[in-house]
C-alpha cells in the first residue's frame, strides 16, 4: 500500500500556482480490500519538505477526504518552491491502521503585477511579426532559472537555441481585456556559462484579428506584445532578472502572414539559425525593441493544462487530382496543422508551397472549403538550404484533406526521375519527403475508455471522443475551422460525456472564469464566452441570450463538483450563478421563460431552429433545473435563506410550468416530442402523479419513430439520461443500432470520422454544416453509464460512493470500461457466459460500491478491491 499522484490545484509538481490558497490531493495504491482513510496530516514548507521554515501543519485530521483540501496556512510569497508532505492512516478491512507519508513540491508565479519589472515590448502595425532577441551573461553558479512570459496573442521562445518547452499556441485564449494569461517554465538546464541568447518570436492568435484573408470575425484587443521575467537564482542567494525593455532587439520574421482563422505565410529565408545564440553578431537589420502599452486584462497565472502535439497522423493516400495538384487524406478528421519536411534544391529558393486544408472534397476529387474557410491556408517559402521543415506556428484548423501545389510528394519523385532520364529534363519542384499531422490538444489524461464486442458502438465511440479531443483547446470550440468559438451550451449538455473521457477539471474552472468575466452588469452570460463575436442578434435574439447557453455558468461547475469533488469553484463563482439565476428570473412571464434558441438543430425540415419543441418548454425545464441546482449549491454552502427563495420560486415555476404545458390525460408536454419529455422528467418538473404517463408518452414516440431520433442539441442529452434513469435503456439499444435514419449510426457508415454538426451531416453526396462538432455526444453516458455500468455525475450518491450497475442489451456479448475517479482507477467488465451475465470490478482505494444487478437492485456493497458477480442474462 502506498501513497500516489500528489496533486497541487489537481496537477503534478505544477510551476505556477497563481494565487494564495491552492489545493492538495493524492491517491492510495494498494491490493489489500477494503482500504480507507482515516485520517490525513499535511506539512507544508517554505523551500524542501522538512527544511526551511514551516508555513503550514494541518495537524491530524479525521477525515477519508483525499482530493481539494486547502491551504490554510501563512501567505504564501509569489515564485517560491514550496515543499510539501502528506501523511495519512490508512485500514483495511479488519486490519490494524498503516501510517504512509508521501512528499510533493509546487512553485508559485506572481500574485501581484508589481512585482513584474519589466514593460511590454511589441508590434504597432498589423500583419508586421518581428524577432526579439536578448543576449545576457550569468554572473556566477546558478541554482535555479525560472522564465515567465505573456505573449500576446502566441509566443514562442528559445533559450540558447533550445525551445523552452513542447507546448503550442501558449498562452490560452481569454477575454483580454479582463485577463490575460502568463506561463512559466523552468530553463536551469538551459541556461550557459560562457553567454545566453532568449529568441522570442509573436503571431496574433485571438488577440488580434486584422483578417485579410479568410475570418470569421474581426476583432482587435491590440497588436502582438510580449512581457518577459527571466529569474537567474545564484547558490550564493543572489536574484537577477532578465526582463524585457528598450534593451531588446527585434527584427523582422520569416511570418509574412499570420491569422488563427485564414492560415499563415512563412518565409524561411528571413530565418537564420544564428539568430538563436549568444556568439551572432546582430547586424544592421535588429533595432532597439519598442515599449508598447500593456493590455488591458490582469496578469493571471494559465490555469490549466498547456496545448501540445497529443498525436499524429500520416496520410492514407496522396493523389494528383489536376496537373500539379496534390491531395493528401490522412484518413480522419482532426485538428491541427501538418509538419513537412522538404529536400529541395539552391536554386530553389523563393519558390512557395502552397497547402489548403479543408474536411470535404468535391465529385471530381478536388479540395471543397465551403464549410471550413475558403482561402485557408498554409503558404511556405523556401530558403537555401538542401533539407528544410515547416510547420504553422500560431494557426490551426480542423481537416481531413490537405490540398499541395508547388512540391511533388516523395512517393512520386522515382516516378519522375525515370521519365526524366528518358528525357534529358530535370526536376524543377522541391520535394515532400514527409509530411506528418500533428493533432493538437490539452496535455490532459484520457481519463476513460470504452470498448464493447458491437462494432457499430465500438466507432460511434470513437468519432465522439475524436470531435471532443478536436473542439478541446483553450476552451470548448464548437469546431476548430470556421468559428473556434466556445459557445457554452456544450460545457453542461456534453458534460457527463467529456469528463468520462478527459480530466477536463483544471479547463473547466478555466472556463468558468471566461464566463465570469464575460458575464453584464445585468447578469447575462452571453452565449459565447469569451465573447468574441457580437452582432449575432441581428439575426436572432438567442444568439446572444439563450438559457440554454447562459445556464452553462450553474450547471458546468456543479457537474464539476459532482466529477471531481471540487466545492471551491461553487464558492469561488456562486455571485456569478447567483446573479444569472436573478436575471433570467427577471424574464419570466407569469414564470415561463420564452426567449432563446430552444432545441436547437433538432430534426425536421426548419433547420437549424428549435421546430419539435416550442422554445418555452425548453427555455422553462432549463430554468427550473437552474433554481434546483442553485438550491443544492446554497444548501452545500450554508446559505440557507438562499436556499428556501430558490426552493419557493422552483414552486411558483412547477405549477405555472404544468398549467401551461401539461395534458393531464395524455401525459404529454406541448406537443409530446422526445425533448418535451424527456427534458420536462429529467428537471423535476413532471408532478409524481403524472410520472407513469409522461414515461410512457415518451416511450410512445420513440417506438412509433421506429427509435429514430427528434431531440437536438439541448433535448438530446435529456432524453438519453432520461432512458437510463426510468429503465428504457433497451430503446437507447435500438436507436443507437440504427444507421439508415439520422444518428450516430447513419453518421458512421455514411464516412464520419468525427460527429458531425447535424446528424445527418455526412449525408452521402451532399455533406453539410461542420464535419467537427462535440455538441451531440451525450450517448456517450449511455456507453459508460448504462452499457459499463458506472454513473458518476447525474446521480444522487456521496462523493466517495460509486453504484456499479451495467445493464446488457441485445447484441451486445462484452462490455469493458475503463474510469479514473480522483480516487484511483474503477473499471468493469461483463460478458455473457452459460446464458448469465458475469461481471468483473476494479474498485479504488477509499471509495465504497455498490454492486447491482437489473430488477435485483443492490447485491453487495464493497470497498476497495477486485470482485465478480453474476446475475440472469
Amino acid at each position: 500500500m502506498k501513497i500516489s499522484l500528489q496533486t497541487t490545484d489537481y496537477q503534478k509538481y505544477p510551476l505556477n500556482i497563481g494565487h494564495e490558497r491552492p489545493v492538495f490531493g493524492w491517491n492510495v495504491e494498494g491490493e489489500e480490500r477494503e482500504i480507507r482513510q482515516e485520517s490525513y496530516r499535511i506539512s507544508v514548507w517554505r523551500g524542501e519538505c522538512g527544511l526551511g521554515e514551516m508555513v503550514w501543519d494541518s495537524g491530524r485530521t479525521e477525515s477519508s477526504r483525499m482530493t481539494g483540501i486547502c491551504y490554510g496556512g501563512k501567505a504564501l510569497v509569489s515564485d517560491c518552491r514550496y515543499g510539501w508532505r502528506v501523511e495519512i492512516s490508512c485500514r483495511h478491512g479488519a486490519g490494524e491502521s498503516l501510517t504512509l507519508t508521501e512528499e510533493s513540491w509546487f512553485e508559485t508565479g506572481y500574485f501581484d503585477r508589481e512585482e513584474w519589472k519589466g514593460s511590454f515590448i511589441g508590434e504597432t502595425s498589423d500583419h508586421i511579426y518581428h524577432l526579439y532577441r536578448k543576449t545576457f551573461a550569468l554572473d556566477g553558479e546558478i541554482r535555479r532559472a525560472k522564465l515567465y512570459i505573456c505573449g500576446l496573442g502566441h509566443f514562442e521562445c528559445w533559450l540558447n537555441g533550445k525551445r523552452v518547452s513542447d507546448h503550442v499556441l501558449e498562452p490560452g485564449w481569454s477575454d483580454y481585456n479582463k485577463t490575460c494569461f502568463y506561463t512559466a517554465y523552468d530553463v536551469t538546464d538551459l541556461a550557459e556559462e560562457s553567454g545566453n541568447c532568449l529568441l522570442v518570436k509573436l503571431g496574433d492568435g485571438m488577440f488580434n484579428v486584422p483578417g485579410g484573408r479568410y475570418v470569421y470575425y474581426e476583432r482587435s484587443y491590440g497588436k502582438c506584445k510580449l512581457l518577459v521575467q527571466l529569474v537567474l537564482e545564484y547558490s550564493d542567494g543572489r536574484k537577477q532578472l532578465i526582463v524585457t525593455d528598450s534593451s531588446w532587439k527585434m527584427a523582422p520574421g520569416p511570418i509574412k502572414f499570420c491569422c488563427i482563422y485564414g492560415g499563415e505565410d512563412y518565409d524561411a529565408r528571413l530565418w537564420k539559425k544564428e539568430y538563436l545564440y549568444a556568439d551572432y553578431r546582430e547586424e544592421a537589420v535588429w533595432e532597439p525593441a519598442v515599449c508598447v502599452a500593456p493590455p488591458e486584462g490582469k496578469l493571471s497565472a494559465m490555469p490549466m493544462e498547456p496545448m501540445k502535439v497529443m498525436e499524429t497522423y500520416r496520410p492514407v493516400s496522396i493523389k494528383e487530382t489536376r496537373p500539379g495538384v496534390w491531395l493528401y487524406d490522412f484518413g480522419t478528421n482532426f485538428s491541427g496543422w501538418v509538419r513537412i519536411r522538404v529536400q529541395a534544391e539552391k536554386n530553389m529558393a523563393g519558390s512557395k508551397i502552397v497547402m489548403k486544408t479543408g474536411e470535404i472534397i468535391n465529385e471530381d476529387g478536388t479540395l471543397n472549403q465551403r464549410v471550413t474557410g475558403e482561402g485557408y491556408a498554409w503558404n511556405y517559402i523556401l530558403d537555401e538550404n538542401r533539407e528544410q521543415e515547416f510547420a504553422p506556428d500560431f494557426t490551426y484548423t480542423g481537416f481531413r484533406y490537405l490540398e499541395m501545389t508547388g512540391a511533388i510528394p516523395e512517393e512520386e519523385r522515382k516516378f519522375l526521375s525515370e521519365q526524366n532520364t528518358e528525357t534529358g529534363e530535370e526536376n524543377s519542384l522541391p520535394v515532400i519527403t514527409e509530411m506528418v499531422g500533428e493533432f493538437i490538444y490539452p496535455d490532459v489524461e484520457q481519463t476513460g475508455d470504452f470498448k464493447c464486442s458491437n462494432q457499430l458502438f465500438q466507432d460511434i465511440h470513437e468519432i465522439v471522443l475524436q470531435a471532443i479531443k478536436s473542439n478541446t483547446k483553450s476552451y470548448f470550440t464548437d469546431c476548430p475551422h470556421r468559428e473556434k468559438l466556445g459557445w457554452l451550451e456544450q460545457t453542461h449538455l456534453i458534460g457527463p460525456s467529456i469528463m468520462y473521457n478527459l480530466d477536463v477539471h483544471n479547463l473547466y474552472v478555466k472556463t468558468e472564469g471566461d464566463m465570469a468575466d464575460s458575464q453584464w452588469e445585468n447578469g447575462l452570460v452571453p452565449n459565447i464566452c469569451p465573447e468574441y463575436v457580437t452582432g449575432f442578434e441581428k439575426w436572432h435574439r438567442g444568439f446572444l441570450d439563450s438559457p440554454e447557453w447562459g445556464s452553462a455558468c450553474i450547471l458546468s461547475p456543479w457537474y464539476v463538483y459532482r466529477r471531481y469533488g471540487d466545492s471551491g469553484i461553487l464558492e469561488k463563482y456562486y455571485d456569478v450563478m447567483k446573479k444569472y439565476i436573478n436575471y433570467l428570473g427577471g424574464k419570466t412571464h407569469h414564470e415561463i421563460l420564452h426567449h432563446g434558441l430552444g432545441d436547437w438543430l433538432d430534426i425536421g425540415p426548419c433547420t437549424p431552429h428549435s421546430q419539435n419543441t416550442p422554445v418555452p418548454v425548453v427555455a422553462t425545464c432549463i430554468y427550473y433545473y437552474d433554481l434546483d441546482i442553485m438550491k443544492h449549491i446554497a444548501e452545500l454552502l450554508n446559505k440557507a435563506q438562499d436556499a428556501a427563495e430558490f426552493a419557493e420560486r422552483m414552486e411558483c415555476v412547477k405549477k405555472e410550468y404544468n398549467l401551461q404545458f401539461l395534458d393531464n390525460q395524455t401525459g404529454r408536454y406541448a406537443n409530446g416530442s422526445q425533448a418535451a419529455q424527456a427534458m420536462s422528467l429529467m428537471t423535476g418538473l413532471v408532478p409524481e402523479a403524472f410520472e407513469e404517463k409522461v414515461v410512457d408518452e415518451l416511450k410512445k414516440d420513440v417506438v412509433k419513430r421506429e427509435y429514430a431520433i427528434t431531440a437536438g442539441d439541448v433535448g438530446h442529452p435529456f432524453l438519453v439520461a432520461a432512458l437510463m434513469k426510468f429503465g428504457m435503456s433497451d430503446l437507447l439499444n435500438e436507436m443507437t443500432n440504427i444507421t439508415e435514419k439520422p444518428g450516430y449510426g447513419y453518421q458512421v457508415v455514411n464516412g464520419a470520422t468525427t460527429l458531425t454538426e447535424e446528424w445527418d451531416g455526412p449525408e452521402p453526396g451532399h455533406p453539410h454544416g461542420s464535419q467537427n462538432h462535440l455538441m451531440l455526444g451525450s450517448i456517450e453516458e449511455w456507453f459508460y453509464g448504462s452499457l459499463g455500468g458506472i454513473e458518476l455525475i447525474r446521480g444522487e450518491l456521496p462523493f466517495d460512493e460509486i453504484c456499479i450497475a451495467p445493464r446488457p442489451q441485445a447484441g451486445v456479448d462484452w462490455v469493458e470500461v475503463r474510469v479514473m475517479h480522483p480516487y484511483g482507477k474503477i473499471t468493469v467488465s461483463w460478458r455473457r457466459v452459460n446464458g448469465e451475465i458475469e461481471v468483473t470490478c476494479q474498485v479504488p482505494p477509499n471509495l465504497t460500491a455498490h454492486l447491482e444487478a437489473p430488477g435485483e437492485g443492490v447485491l453487495r456493497t464493497v470497498g476497495s478491491g477486485n470482485y465478480t458477480y453474476r446475475f440472469g442474462g
